[in-house]
């Protein structure tokens, strides 16, 4: 009986550091890897059906529940270096003009209580209009410089895809890393995705629980420009609990027998 407390113990432990990363300087448990891939057609629609299976996939959330919504993210070389992401809300049938897509980056993986002047905003309201703002070190301001859609684009339909073939909202976005073309902007950022769907008044984001005027609980966006195979979509912090129960139980249920 005492064996079995201390292996509940030992996994609740695990599980408290892996969901503690909204008081860090960024948050441990939620990290998205992004690999090269083909350059995508900016156009809110997953055509041809190919066109993202070379991207990194993860989950969006509701509060800590994962949904069937999805996140996936690839850079490609153009003029530059460019992001590109798809989200899929699978939940969001309509085309309402109160929904919105947001997206935050932390621009040199600093982590702040509050947005820095390397962060930068990006909302999408109404499936047409794309809005930019920077922080000022205590809240976010309208940035002009940021110039739609020279600098990102961002596209979206209501639309059927491999997902589901329910037509559904899709949101495609492009954005470019190089730092110069948006200044702030490194390889490696950190991230938070939100979007807001008015006909249900469900909030689904990526990482869970997050807001974006707290930069410090976003998830890493870590780069790969080395080459390799693309990770499946399990968070570290999942992998890392998942891998200490295998540890305790087989702590508990493969040790050696007594001696008689």
């Amino acid at each position: 009986m005492k064996k079995a407390i201390l292996a509940t113990l030992i996994i609740i432990a695990v599980c408290s550091i892996c969901f503690a990363g909204t008081v860090n300087a960024l948050n441990p448990g939620y990290t998205t890897w992004n690999f090269q891939g083909v350059a995508p057609t900016i156009d809110g629609q997953v055509n041809p059906a190919a066109e993202w299976t070379d991207s990194y996939h993860d989950r969006l959330y509701n509060g800590w529940t994962m949904t069937t919504s999805t996140i996936s993210i690839k850079w490609n070389m153009e003029s530059g270096i460019f992001e590109t992401w798809l989200i899929e809300v699978l939940s969001d049938t309509t085309n309402d003009a109160g929904d919105w897509f947001q997206i935050c980056y932390d621009g040199d993986t600093a982590g702040a209580g509050a947005p820095a002047t390397d962060d930068v905003l990006i909302n999408y309201t109404g499936h047409t209009t794309s809005t930019a703002f920077r922080g000022t070190g205590t809240g976010w301001a309208p940035d002009a410089a940021i110039v739609f859609p020279d600098m990102a684009q961002i596209a979206s339909s209501i639309a059927a895809s491999p997902a589901s073939a329910t037509p559904h909202w899709i949101i495609e976005l492009k954005y470019a890393k190089d730092g110069t073309t948006i200044p702030g902007m490194g390889i490696n950022t950190c991230v938070r995705l939100a979007v807001y769907d008015a006909s249900t008044g469900q909030t689904l984001m990526w990482p869970p629980m997050t807001s974006k005027d707290v930069p410090s609980g976003w998830g890493l966006n870590s780069a790969d420009i080395s080459g390799g195979s693309i990770p499946e979509g399990l968070t570290i912090g999942l992998m890392v609990a998942l891998s200490s129960v295998a540890v305790v139980v087989s702590a508990r249920y493969f040790r050696k027998p007594k001696k008689l």
